[in-house]
């Protein structure tokens, strides 16, 4: 399998507090696009391809950069990348959105060109629930029940070239396109799903990881 990472994005919702690419943030000992990077590799991705407009992201020598000159958005950004391709489908991914699975399972599961792991969202407030005015329930950041991108998918190279833009992004107009023509199928996920955004977001990773190396 070839995969893209991609690495855009100023992380604006992180500053003031970091102002380091959020491809270099430090999650564990590795920084967020090392740690994306060794996890691909750990499941059998070799080619690795990242979309970026920073070429000092990694020491890696194995790894290809795919530079923007200019911001293309994600959807601009896979197609440009798409053409470092070789195989016949890519994994492409967020650098800032971390699971827990074998990717090859999407990879499998893409058999009509195109599949986005998605998994079920946690309600970041507290739920309550009333009834004349009175509380009866409150949940504590429940489980909601329906289902949002992990920003891990799977696309066939013929499909980028086909339906991807030059320039924007995927999520507003090809992700349509592609569910409204059937060949975009949705893989649930229930494994843990950890996205940094925000700075709390960043320090929940590093807890997280760091938990793990104690166990």
């Amino acid at each position: 399998m070839d995969a893209i990472i991609l690495c855009g994005g100023s992380g604006w919702r992180l500053k003031p507090n970091v102002w380091v690419p959020k491809p270099k943030l430090k999650i564990n000992k590795d920084t967020l696009v090392n740690h994306q990077i060794n996890w691909l590799r750990r499941n059998g991705i070799k080619r690795i391809i990242l979309a970026t407009d920073a070429s000092n992201l990694t020491n890696d020598p194995d790894v290809i950069h795919s530079m923007e000159e200019k911001k293309l958005g994600t959807g601009g950004a896979i197609k440009k990348a798409a053409k470092h391709v070789e195989e016949d489908r890519a994994y492409v991914m967020n650098v800032d959105d971390i699971v827990f699975y074998n990717p090859t399972e999407l990879y499998e599961f893409s058999d009509r060109g195109a599949a986005i792991l998605m998994a079920k969202p946690t309600l970041p407030f507290g739920r309550i629930q009333t009834a004349d005015t009175y509380i009866i329930r409150f949940q504590q950041k429940p489980i909601l029940d329906f289902y949002v991108s992990t920003g891990h998918y799977v696309f066939k190279k013929s499909i980028i070239e086909k339906f991807f833009p030059e320039k924007g992004d995927m999520e507003l107009q090809t992700l349509q396109i592609l569910a409204d023509k059937r060949v975009l199928r949705g893989y649930p996920y229930n494994g843990v799903w950890l996205t940094i955004n925000t700075m709390k977001d960043l320090l929940a990773a590093r807890k997280y990881f760091s938990a793990k190396i104690k166990q």
